[in-house]
């Protein structure tokens, strides 16, 4: 690391009870999700000590994304919002009854909220997923 660069910290959260940094060396620790920390602009020098201090923490180039669900459930639900765009096209355009124009507007709010749900499920490097809702039972044995 060079002088007088400033450098960003992810501090994992079994690492973040022991943590020591001086609140002078740069803003306060951004908590996240999860128990972690994010670090923004800690000076190289400080980031090195606190690195060879702190086993776990590491540097990092943009703040973590951490969404609530796996990877796999917001697929599912993305999948399932484009079956229901199609079926809120389908089922007015062949029952043979005059349907109300806003009953035409569901089609293009499902499709923008599959578009949304699919962009969640891709794990950039920056993302971190939660857990699944059984792995975060403590008295379920695997």
């Amino acid at each position: 690391m060079v002088a007088g660069e400033r450098v960003n910290l992810l501090v994992p959260a079994e690492v973040v009870p022991r943590l020591s940094i001086p609140d002078r060396y740069g803003p306060a620790p951004d908590p996240i999700r999860g128990g972690d920390l994010f670090l923004r602009g800690v000076p190289a020098a400080v980031a090195e000590r606190v690195i060879d201090e702190n086993p776990g923490v590491y540097p990092v180039s943009r703040r973590p994304a951490v969404r609530r669900y796996r990877s796999r459930d917001y697929t599912i639900a993305a999948v399932v919002a484009l079956i229901l765009a199609v079926q809120a096209v389908l089922v007015p355009a062949v029952d043979g009854v005059e349907t109300p124009y806003w009953h035409w507007l569901f089609a293009p709010v499902l499709v923008g909220t599959a578009a949304g749900l699919a962009w969640l499920s891709i794990p950039f490097p920056h993302v971190r997923y939660g857990r699944s809702p059984l792995s975060a039972n403590p008295r379920r044995r695997s």
